[in-house]
């Protein structure tokens, strides 16, 4: 066997390769493009549903005379019970939590910045 020989095979199924995976692509956008077809059908019939359905009377708000006045809330409490969630998920529940103190530690900027510089 040529090396001519050798070279038309390998042409042949690189040609057939290609076309092999151009033909499963286009298999697959026309899946989509029915697939989307169907979705859009069915939104349509399910608005259209949802449509002919009488609609519940919504009472009318009353009107506000006098401004209301936002209480300052403390986002501590807030901050307390996110850190106690996440303690009990990462623990699974198996033991109590309770958090005596919450201080503030400046070094997580630069432990971020440091792991993004120092990752390669």
């Amino acid at each position: 066997m040529s090396i001519l020989d050798k070279l038309g095979y390998g042409g042949i199924t690189t040609v057939i390769g290609i076309l092999i995976v151009f033909t499963g692509l286009i298999i697959i956008i026309a899946m989509l493009y029915v697939m989307s077809a169907v979705f859009k059908a069915v939104g349509k019939k399910k608005a259209a549903a949802q449509a002919n359905a009488a609609p519940a009377p919504v009472p009318s708000a009353p009107a506000i005379t006098e401004p209301v006045q936002e209480e300052a809330s403390d986002d501590a409490g807030e901050l307390i019970a996110v850190i106690a969630a996440a303690i009990a998920a990462f623990d699974g529940g198996k033991a109590p939590v309770r958090i005596k103190s919450v201080r503030r530690i400046s070094g997580w900027n630069s432990a971020a910045r440091t792991e993004q510089v120092y990752k390669f």
